[in-house]
């Protein structure tokens, strides 16, 4: 019985000790495991968090490009001939967008910073996310879908361009490559296999860190994949396309309708618990086998450090991971309570180094954990780079102390109103460094929740935008500031030319434009070259900002024209007319001053055109017109002075205008018929004519070409009407051919610059030729002297190519020019003609009779033949025949006549 009993109270005692030790043992094992599970869905949930604030800030940043982008002038014109070159300058400071444009809205981007291959258009009006951006005129990120013409996988970035109504007119866009997204998260901290992207709403997966360029736009088939888009706000466990079963973190992003994901494999989760279970346990049976050999011996040594153990235990399970289990008793639950706190410790370390990857402190930007009370509990290395202040000195603080004068105390209300309601804010905001500096800068606040949802800790995050503020500014002067004198170029002016008229109709305030040109600046680039012109120009520049007020604008509209704006110069027109005029003068009397060039000293005067505004509505062109017709006086009155637009001005203005939408309509209506002036040789015989143009109005009756040629050049309505004249001219010539007496004579047509620069010229007159089946050998072009002085080789490869048809060439207004004796030699001229302009005094200015003389001798020297117009009385042809030019035309033989009377006329006067 007493064996018995013994052996009663061994077992009694080994269960004692056992039951106990293995409840302690698998209580730690369940809590271990528990306290991992839970500390992995706040550490997901951090690291979430942060790609949607690291991810959002870079959208966010893109987006304040597209609304700096479209406001622009330029951009709001939404105009396809006017493309904004701001563009390629951005786009090289931002290479994670594949291009960046603009288009209207059917959705044809008519801008872009670069060009599509081919010249391809590229329309996005069929596709869903444009139709849906225009429905509703904000800020999206588009669909992502392949690009065809990039080769990659894109998603849009759209911004609605408005107009000055806040009419819709166009759209920013801007194609970001899915393929170099990175949320920017500290991957060294994770474990292999780790997964972690964005899906968006319909499941299309945007980017995921593994193998993301396959990866990118395919839609996974996986369980996955489903909860990550049902879920969209949470946490769970399932099992991905590879089979391994993850605890997913997934965590909305409202602006682009992404999901941000991060998944952990479940068995690295749980590795280190396991591992922890099964020593345990080990060490839990070796103790057990022992108590069995042991259990009379140390029974009383065994119940004490178990208790310890076990209470050890159940606080860890409560939570407090600070508890240590007491090492005494036997060695092998000695071992236990060592193994015991071991895990404990692990367990403090894992969740430390599983926080400094949730907050992402080994990131580019600074980084800062507070908690609940919003005290700063933590900050990273680049929070001390871009603030100055080290964790000593933040450490227990508020982030007020970051905090700059530039905002008010509602605006941080909003702020923090945002993180409670959902769950976080990011903005552009000004901050302030240890030093006082003040700074822009991009900071991202998210809301830490436990499983309950209370608020566990706040973590921020910033990023220094000083460097692109400063890119932005220097893009800006770059589009809006002239590169030789820093003054404002057009396009500036223009706005701010705007904005002053519309501030000068609601305040009733005068205000003046000054257009200043400087007086014989080419001869200054022609003898002393461009370099001494552009030293002219910097110092005119600088001597014009001296003589305005702080408020008025200095432009350059370029070349070496400069524009003067005035605001708020009063109410009272005279008033406002007398200042303007002492401006001007001041500005005459400064720039009239010597200016040293580089070892030259060189005097050159303006010309000053002004054109007064306010009091009712007018256009910014129309003033800069009335500013450029007053210079034109200034000119026209000797230089150097100055002249204001007056009412007749403006009446040439008008007039213009209404001519050149008539001379539209009588290009359409072909209101124009040919007059046809007799060339003569000796006493009066027919040679030939030529053919003047005439405009038949229909209310002014016969216009004078000197009223509508300029403006048909200005226009480049002469390409039109020249091609008819040549047509008509050619017709008229293949008729006479078939009349005895006009079948040998000869039709002078003349011929514009802007219809020889075209590159097809010689096919159109061969081609009008052919059409008519006029005699090539009768067609004279007359080209005149000015005409020749660009592109001169061009021009005599045309003229040879229809010389070679037997098409003949006269030179009109000889002697006008200056710069055609060099070349003269080289042209397949057939005629040179006396300027009337020399003809008229010849027998009076011994100068002009120089000159005949000279272009007949000349020319005799040439093999060419000579003509003179403007022959009006018999004195002038004699004195003419005297020095050796027998061809007239002129009022002394005829008018210029219409066809029926030409060829009277050349009945009555016979062939010659």
């Amino acid at each position: 019985m007493r064996n018995s009993s013994i052996r009663t109270h061994l077992l009694l005692l080994v269960l004692a000790v056992s039951i106990p030790l293995m409840a302690v043992v698998g209580l730690g094992i369940y809590s271990d495991m528990q306290q991992a599970i839970a500390q992995t869905k706040t550490s997901l949930r951090m690291l979430a968090s942060t790609m949607v604030s690291n991810t959002g800030g870079e959208i966010a940043e893109a987006r304040q490009i597209l609304d700096r982008l479209a406001v622009r002038p330029v951009v709001r014109q939404v105009d396809p001939n006017n493309c904004d070159p701001a563009l390629k300058d951005l786009h090289s400071l931002n290479p994670g967008y594949t291009n960046i444009g603009y288009s209207n809205l059917e959705g044809v981007v008519i801008c872009s910073a670069l060009p599509q291959p081919g010249g391809r258009m590229v329309n996005y009006g069929a596709t869903p996310s444009f139709q849906t951006f225009l429905k509703d005129k904000r800020f999206s990120v588009g669909q992502p879908f392949f690009g065809q013409i990039s080769g990659k996988w894109i998603s849009i970035l759209r911004e609605p361009i408005l107009n000055e109504r806040h009419e819709m007119v166009g759209g920013m866009h801007f194609p970001l490559d899915l393929a170099l997204l990175d949320p920017h998260i500290p991957v060294q901290f994770l474990p292999p296999e780790v997964r972690y992207g964005f899906f968006s709403a319909d499941g299309s997966l945007i980017w995921r860190n593994a193998d993301p360029e396959s990866a990118v736009g395919t839609r996974p088939n996986s369980d996955a994949a489903r909860r990550i888009v049902q879920v969209r706000d949470g946490e769970f466990e399932s099992q991905g396309l590879d089979g391994v079963r993850r605890f997913y973190s997934v965590v909305p992003m409202p602006e682009t309708g992404w999901i941000a994901f991060v998944g952990v494999p479940a068995h690295a989760v749980f590795a280190k618990a396991r591992q922890r279970a099964i020593t345990a346990a080990g060490i839990a049976l070796a103790a057990i086998a022992s108590v069995l050999l042991m259990a009379m011996v140390i029974a009383r040594r065994i119940a004490s450090p178990v208790a310890e153990l076990e209470n050890a235990a159940r606080a860890v399970h409560g939570g407090n991971l600070g508890v240590r289990a007491t090492v005494a008793g036997p060695r092998d639950i000695a071992a236990v309570a060592q193994e015991f706190n071991a895990m404990i410790e692990t367990q403090q370390h894992s969740d430390a180094q599983l926080r400094i990857a949730a907050t992402a402190f080994e990131s580019r930007e600074g980084m800062l954990i507070a908690d609940a009370n919003n005290l700063i509990l933590q900050i990273n290395r680049a929070f001390t780079e871009i603030t100055g202040y080290t964790a000593s000195e933040v450490v227990g603080q508020s982030p007020r102390l970051l905090r700059s004068d530039r905002h008010s105390p509602d605006f941080y209300a909003a702020m923090w109103k945002a993180v409670k309601d959902t769950g976080g804010w990011q903005g552009e905001v000004w901050g302030r460094r240890k030093n006082g500096e003040i700074y822009p800068k991009w900071l991202t606040i998210t809301a830490v929740r436990s499983d309950d949802g209370v608020v566990t800790h706040y973590v921020a995050s910033e990023t220094d935008m000083t460097a692109r503020k400063a890119a932005e500014t220097e893009i800006t002067h770059l589009a809006f500031y002239d590169h030789l004198t820093s003054l404002p170029n057009r396009r500036l002016l223009l706005d701010r030319l705007q904005h002053a008229l519309a501030a000068s109709v609601r305040s009733g305030h005068r205000g003046a434009v000054l257009l200043i040109d400087l007086d014989n600046f080419k001869t200054l680039n022609d003898t002393l070259g461009h370099d001494k012109g552009d030293l002219l120009l910097q110092q005119v520049a600088q001597r014009l900002t001296t003589c305005v007020r702080e408020g008025d604008t200095v432009a350059r509209l370029g070349g070496d024209e400069f524009v003067v704006l005035l605001e708020a110069l009063g109410e009272n027109p005279d008033e406002a007319a007398t200042q303007t005029e002492t401006v001007g003068e001041k500005i005459l009397a400064t720039l009239n001053q010597p200016y040293q060039l580089a070892g030259y000293e060189n005097r050159s005067t303006p010309s000053i055109g002004v054109a007064l505004f306010g009091g009712h509505q007018t256009s910014v062109d129309d003033l800069l017109k009335q500013a450029d017709l007053a210079m034109y006086q200034s000119k026209t009155a000797g230089r150097n002075t100055l002249r204001f637009f007056d009412p007749a001005m403006q009446a040439m203005v008008t007039d213009r205008a209404a001519l050149e939408v008539d001379l539209r309509e009588a290009v359409r209506q072909q209101q124009f018929i040919l007059h046809y002036q007799p060339q003569v040789i000796g006493d009066g015989r027919l040679t030939g004519a030529e053919a003047l143009l005439r405009w038949q109005h229909p209310r002014r009756g016969l216009v004078s070409p000197a009223e509508f040629i300029p403006l048909a050049e200005e226009t480049g309505l002469i390409l039109p009407l020249g091609l008819w004249v040549l047509e008509t001219a050619c017709t008229q010539l293949a008729t006479w051919a078939n009349q005895p007496k006009t079948a040998h004579l000869s039709l002078a047509v003349n011929v514009s610059a802007n219809q020889l620069h075209q590159a097809d010229f010689v096919d159109q007159v061969l081609a009008v030729l052919g059409r008519t089946g006029a005699n090539p050998k009768r067609l004279k072009l007359e080209l005149t002297e000015s005409l020749l002085v660009s592109d001169v080789e061009n021009t005599i490869a045309k003229m040879s190519a229809l010389k070679a048809h037997g098409v003949g060439f006269s030179l009109d207004d000889f002697g006008t020019g200056y710069s055609s004796l060099s070349y003269l030699k080289r042209l397949p001229l057939d005629q040179l003609k006396i300027d009337q302009g020399f003809v008229r005094d010849i027998l009076i200015d011994p100068n002009d009779a120089a000159i005949a003389k000279m272009v007949i001798a000349l020319a005799d020297s040439l093999a060419l033949t000579v003509i003179a117009e403007g022959v009006e009385i018999e004195a002038q042809r004699g004195f003419l025949a005297q020095l050796g030019c027998h061809a007239y035309q002129g009022y002394l033989f005829s008018r210029p006549l219409p066809v029926q009377e030409f060829e009277a006329f050349a009945g009555r006067v016979g062939l010659a």
